[in-house]
Order: structure tokens, then C-alpha cells, then sequence
């Protein structure tokens, strides 16, 4: 008897498979370092910063992770904030690909099993103008630069994919745009600018003496950058701009009839985004652009309240609704914003509708004290005073670093690298499970599919339950399993193991803390739910 004890134990050991007590890639920072390859030229076009139009080299910083044996993973183009003009002129401390939260959100990512891309993009516009046609149109136009040439770095990412040996591991059918202030003018112009007429038959986008369209294609290209114009020079032709996933970071969007829904003509990707309900340079809602320093109106956009609710009524962002309401730690705070009553004036009159709540599903508003904006910056005011003589000295200007400073604490009084790494903590938890949804990430997506509604044939058993240590989860022999996803009880995903093809499974406790998970398993007839108690 004893003997049979000791075969059975080793027959247990050797057949079931064992979902261990580990990190999830694309949901942790399971590398430890990052490589960082920088300057990488992707286009070459035309900057007006040189008064005389002239063809100027855009470049790239990539974070890959060091020890990753993935040669495809999803890749995260993050654009940085500044205003359409280069640092410190535009009057701000941030500006460019070395921003604190770029370099930081590029390295997260990297960290989590993605490659991260921080680009630049051409810069320049007359925003203190007299003239609100040129404040208007200028302003328009370098957007319009700006995302042709995120398009373009698309390109050539998928260029150097498919004919270079793919040195930047790029997955070339899960890209995501993640825009951070400005940036998110581009992320989601990327997103849903798929034809001139969206800007050319809006009264807006007309100059209101000429009659004529602020973006003309002769002048500045086709929307894609892939037309000679006299200030368009097209960059890497034959591959697709199209990305998977757009992400705004309190930026906004040119105006909502650009977002056409999930239609077979468009195809346009998901939208989500983060912003500060009281944010002054960009409207949580429907509102204006206005000149910091001169408070001038420039031009009506969408924030990304407005936004993200368009999408979602639309249709665009129904791959996400598996995450809604769970698989989120933050589940109970966004319940709690959707509830609530906007506690400013949140104009969503493109819609037809009265101000509303706080939130919608896929977006998550950030309130503060006052004005706010970028809470996720911070910089090094002691670095600040070195670097300002440096750039003074190259560029005979004269600019201030503690002017500079003073700017950036006006919306964002209590700035610290600690504050900005809590804010970006609840932007990833957000971002998380979205991401691994809407990219279909294999390592995190959620099983979606339809709940078996007599699962009795399966035979699903999780024993011993309650459990100290591990359970073993088996089914009948003729209905292996597919997967198992492991959450807490309120739904926050916790690991998972996919391509299981096996009736027979050993899921081991390792760190997870004494209470109530749910298993959800996967078949090919559906999944079904059990819940298991940990001691």
C-alpha cells in the first residue's frame, strides 16, 4: 500500500501541469534591465523651424528589454508633450524624448515585455499671432506634420520588420500610440484621421477670409505623408499606418466626427485615455485652445472625456468591454466617478447632452485642487540650472530656469518624482488589462468567451478547496482544458497559463495571500468559473 501511496504521488507529479506562482509578461516588470538605443533616424521631412522650409532627420529612442527571448513584441509609440514647439521656447520645462515620464513610461513598458519607441516629431506654429487665422491654421498644420510623421515612424517600424532582420523586436500587428499632452493630438488624430474631407469640410478648419482649408495637400501633403508636397517628403512607402490601440494622456482630439466607429471601410482602433478634470490647456470635455500667454482663442477640440464616450458609442471600443467593471484594481474607483456628478462644467454639447458624470467607461478623470495639469511631470530644478546656460549659451536666448520652474508649478504645485510615479501607477493599472484585450496579449488576455450554461458533461473539479498550498483542477478526459486565468475576488487579474491541452491541471498557491480567487477555465465549447479558497 505504501508503495502504490508513493507511484500514485509520482504519477500525480509527472502528468498534471502546474500554473506556478509567477509574474505575468505585458502585466509586471519581469526584466530587470532595459537597453536604450537612441537617435534612430526614421524619416527625413521638412521643418518650417528653419524659417526657409528644409528637409531635417526625425529620430527615435528605443527601449528594448536586455534577455528577452521574444523576437515580436507589441510596441508602444509614446509621444511626448511640448506645446508644437521645441523645449523651453514653448515656455515649459518638458518638451522632448528625454522627459522624466517619457523615459519613465518607456522603461516600464520595456520592463514589461514591450517595445518602447519615444519619437520626435516636427515642431512650430505662431501661437502668439494677432491674427486668429494663423494662430488657427499654424496650429493645425503642425498637427498635421506631427501626425503624418508618427505615421511614418508606423512605416518604418514595420520596414524594419519585415526587411531589416527586426532589430527593435517589433510585433508589426499590435502597435499602440500613447499621446501625453500634445502627444495625444497625435495618438489620436492617428486614430481617426482617415480622410481630408474631415478637415477640409469643417467650417472650423476654413479660413474665414481666404475660404480656403487651413491643410491643403498640394502645400502639406496627404494625410499619410505619402504624397510629394512643397512641404511633405514621403518616408518609407509600401507598409501600413494603421495602428491597434490609441491612448491619450490629456491631449485632444481635432473634432469628433473624425471618430467613423468600427466599420469595414475604417477600421479605426480603440481609444482610452487619462485627464485632469480642471485641466486649462486642453478641455476635459468640449471646449477651446486657448495661448497660455495670451490667452487668445486658437481653435474648438474634443478632450478626452468627450472623446472616449464618442468612441464608445460608436462602437470603436467594443473589443474593450471585457475589462469594464472588473479585471481592474481601480474597478471601484471608476465606479464611484461614473457615478458621481461632474463637479465642473464638463461641456458635452457635441452630443447633444448636458453636463454629465465624471467619467465614462475606458477613460479615467484625475481631480485636484484648482487648475491642474501633467500631475505625471516632474523634473530636477538643480539640473535645470545647469542645462539652461548650456541652451542659452547654443541658441543666444536668454531663458530663466527658475522662470521655467515657477511655469510648471503653476498647475502642478506639489511636482515630485514620487507624486508623478503614483499618478503613472494608476495610469498602467488602467492600461493593463486594455491593452492585453484589445492587442489580444496571450500571456493576460481576458477569456471571453460565453459562460458554459451546464457545464456537468466537462466534469470540472478544483480539489482539495479550501487549500493550503495548490488545488488540482480536472475535467473529464474528453474536454481538455484550454487555459486558465487566475483573478481576486474583485475581479483583478492575477496570472495566467494558455495552451494548456490538457484535462488535468496543478495550480500552485506560491505568494498569494490567504482569501477567495476565481478560476476562470477555458474550453473550446466555452469557459467556465470556479471559486477557490486559499488558508
Amino acid at each position: 500500500m505504501k508503495q502504490f501511496n508513493i507511484l500514485l504521488i509520482l504519477f500525480v507529479c509527472g502528468v498534471f501541469t502546474s500554473l506556478q506562482a509567477q509574474d505575468t509578461r505585458y502585466v509586471d516588470e519581469i526584466f530587470t534591465d532595459v537597453t536604450v538605443t537612441s537617435n534612430v533616424v526614421y524619416a527625413n521631412n521638412y521643418t518650417v523651424l528653419t524659417g526657409t522650409p528644409a528637409l531635417s532627420p526625425i529620430t527615435m529612442d528605443v527601449y528594448t528589454p536586455d534577455g528577452d527571448d521574444n523576437t515580436e513584441r507589441p510596441t508602444v509609440l509614446y509621444i511626448h508633450t511640448g506645446s508644437f514647439l521645441p523645449q523651453y521656447f514653448n515656455g515649459q520645462v518638458t518638451g522632448g524624448k528625454l522627459d522624466s515620464t517619457v523615459v519613465e513610461m518607456c522603461t516600464r513598458l520595456a520592463k514589461r515585455g514591450y517595445t518602447a519607441i519615444a519619437p520626435t516629431y516636427r515642431l512650430g506654429w505662431a501661437p502668439t499671432a494677432p491674427d486668429q487665422n494663423i494662430r488657427t491654421s499654424t496650429l493645425l498644420q503642425a498637427s498635421y506634420r506631427g501626425i503624418q510623421d508618427m505615421r511614418a515612424c508606423v512605416r518604418y517600424l514595420r520596414k524594419t520588420a519585415a526587411e531589416d532582420g527586426n532589430p527593435y523586436g517589433v510585433d508589426s500587428d499590435k502597435i499602440v500610440a500613447w499621446g501625453q499632452g500634445t502627444g495625444g493630438y497625435l495618438s489620436l488624430g492617428m486614430a481617426t484621421l482617415d480622410d481630408y474631407a474631415e478637415i477640409s469640410d469643417l467650417d472650423k478648419f476654413i479660413d474665414t477670409e481666404t475660404f480656403q482649408p487651413y491643410v491643403v495637400e498640394s502645400v502639406h501633403g496627404d494625410i499619410y505623408g505619402l504624397v510629394e508636397a512643397q512641404l511633405n517628403s514621403p518616408n518609407t512607402p509600401g507598409y501600413s499606418s494603421d495602428i491597434q490601440f490609441a491612448v491619450n494622456m490629456g491631449g485632444a482630439l481635432g473634432d469628433t466626427s473624425w471618430i467613423d466607429g468600427d466599420t469595414p471601410e475604417f477600421n479605426e482602433p480603440p481609444i482610452i485615455g487619462y485627464h485632469v478634470v480642471s485641466d486649462p490647456f486642453a478641455p476635459f470635455g468640449d471646449g477651446p485652445v486657448i495661448v497660455p500667454t495670451t490667452q487668445e482663442f486658437v481653435v474648438q477640440v474634443a478632450g478626452t472625456r468627450l472623446s472616449v464616450q464618442v468612441a464608445n458609442e460608436k462602437g470603436t471600443n467594443d473589443p474593450l468591454n471585457a475589462v469594464n467593471g472588473q479585471m481592474t484594481g481601480l474597478a471601484a474607483g471608476l465606479e464611484a466617478f461614473t457615478n458621481a456628478a461632474a463637479g465642473v462644467p464638463v461641456d458635452l454639447s457635441a452630443l447633444g447632452q448636458s453636463p454629465t458624470t465624471l467619467t465614462t467607461p475606458h477613460m479615467y478623470p484625475f481631480v485636484v485642487d484648482g487648475l491642474g495639469s501633467g500631475p505625471w511631470d516632474w523634473w530636477s530644478k538643480p539640473l535645470l540650472d545647469v542645462i539652461i546656460p548650456q541652451v542659452n549659451g547654443v541658441f543666444g536666448t536668454d531663458f530663466n530656469s527658475d522662470t521655467l520652474h515657477l511655469n510648471g508649478l503653476i498647475t502642478n504645485p506639489d511636482m515630485s518624482a514620487a507624486k508623478a510615479r503614483a499618478y503613472l501607477d494608476t495610469v498602467m493599472a488602467h492600461y493593463i488589462p486594455r491593452a492585453c484585450q484589445v492587442l489580444q496579449l496571450e500571456e493576460c488576455a481576458i477569456v471571453s468567451s460565453e459562460e458554459i450554461a451546464d457545464d456537468s458533461l466537462i466534469g470540472l473539479s478544483v480539489a482539495p478547496n479550501p487549500a493550503t498550498e495548490r488545488v488540482f483542477i480536472r475535467t473529464n478526459a474528453t474536454y481538455p482544458m484550454e487555459a486558465i486565468q487566475v483573478f481576486d475576488i474583485n475581479g483583478r487579474f492575477i496570472r495566467a497559463q494558455n495552451g494548456i491541452d490538457n484535462h488535468q491541471y496543478e495550480l500552485e498557491r506560491g505568494n498569494l495571500p490567504a482569501g477567495t480567487y476565481l478560476v476562470k477555465v477555458k474550453f473550446a465549447e466555452g469557459v467556465s468559473v470556479r471559486k477557490i479558497i486559499f488558508r
